[in-house]
């Protein structure tokens, strides 16, 4: 069933207010993990010397919630020991190929600089991983966007950017990727989030991390993988990639007064070219950056056919 999300926006203090996430037509929750009960999503290391509990804690700065309520914390009773490196899996079906929103609420107290976490991605079943902040450069899907995550820059003993120091409460980050309208690059089938804590030789005595609510969401795209693969009517685009002009030729009845909308990859209307009555236009790049966009036909609201448009 689908379910707008307006998660836990009440119900938590310090959590940060949306800002960076491209909602477009609404977001919708697909899956979740909230640890009282049994999380299908989840993989937990098997090794002796893995830290990560589900369990119920108060470690975490006299927070009371975390009290009563089952979370996967980095040990539910001890702070976390010294030199080590303990992980968890979240595997994530990728539902409609073309979009995905990961949010968790979490909260950490570690050696600022020293220890801490950070999440690693693998489109390839855990051959290969790489950090999430370098999703742009290493696999650039269309929208890469964050709140609330480490930064590049935040680099910290071994060189790694990761969550390190004290949270000073829940912190509610989300992680959103849009892969369809990327030209060279076919999103997994299931997306695998690994969520690393490493610690060095120094025993600091402080909490580790704690990992609640797990959610997997979508947000609703302007342009459905139907509406862009219609190809009713037909909408030819030449050249395309576009350097400077292009001929769009589409079916056109001699009653029909058309419209053409241009919409960057955020959904945004950026050109529109109004009162069209043949069935052919010149279409001129203008001032667009290069990057992919999109074509919709118009018969006065109507929508009549979708396609893509990429700009040198």
């Amino acid at each position: 069933m689908k379910k707008i999300s307006l998660l836990f926006i009440i119900v938590f203090n310090g959590i940060i207010a949306f800002s960076q996430i491209h909602t477009y037509r609404g977001i919708y929750d697909l899956d979740s993990c909230e640890f009282e009960s049994h999380c299908k999503l989840l993989v937990l290391d098997t090794s002796s010397s893995n830290i990560w509990q589900i369990g119920k804690s108060s470690k975490f700065f006299s927070d009371s919630f975390t009290s009563y309520l089952s979370t996967l914390v980095t040990d539910t009773l001890y702070p976390y020991p010294a030199k080590n490196h303990s992980y968890f899996d979240i595997l994530i079906p990728n539902h409609r190929g073309s979009n995905l929103i990961v949010s968790f609420l979490h909260q950490f107290q570690t050696d600022t600089l020293i220890d801490g976490g950070y999440i690693e991605i693998s489109y390839d079943s855990g051959k290969t991983w790489n950090n999430v902040v370098y999703e742009e450069e290493v696999h650039q899907p269309e929208v890469f966007a964050t709140e609330n995550l480490y930064a590049e820059q935040d680099t910290v003993a071994g060189g790694i950017p990761r969550f390190s120091g004290k949270s000073n409460g829940w912190v509610y980050t989300r992680i959103q990727w849009v892969w369809f309208f990327y030209l060279d690059f076919n999103p997994p089938d299931t997306l695998h989030m690994r969520f690393h804590f490493i610690s060095d030789s120094m025993q600091t005595n402080k909490a580790g991390w704690m990992i609640d609510k797990i959610l997997v969401s979508i947000a609703e795209l302007p342009f459905s993988v139907d509406e862009i693969n219609s190809g009713n009517p037909f909408i030819k685009i030449e050249p395309n990639p576009v350097e400077d002009v292009a001929t769009i030729e589409f079916e056109h009845y001699p009653t029909e007064v058309l419209s053409l909308e241009i919409y960057n990859a955020l959904g945004q209307k950026i050109k529109i070219i109004e009162d069209i009555r043949s069935c052919q236009i010149q279409f001129y790049k203008d001032n667009l950056t290069g990057g992919i966009y999109y074509v919709q036909l118009k018969n006065m609201d109507q929508v009549i056919g979708t396609t893509k448009l990429v700009i040198k």
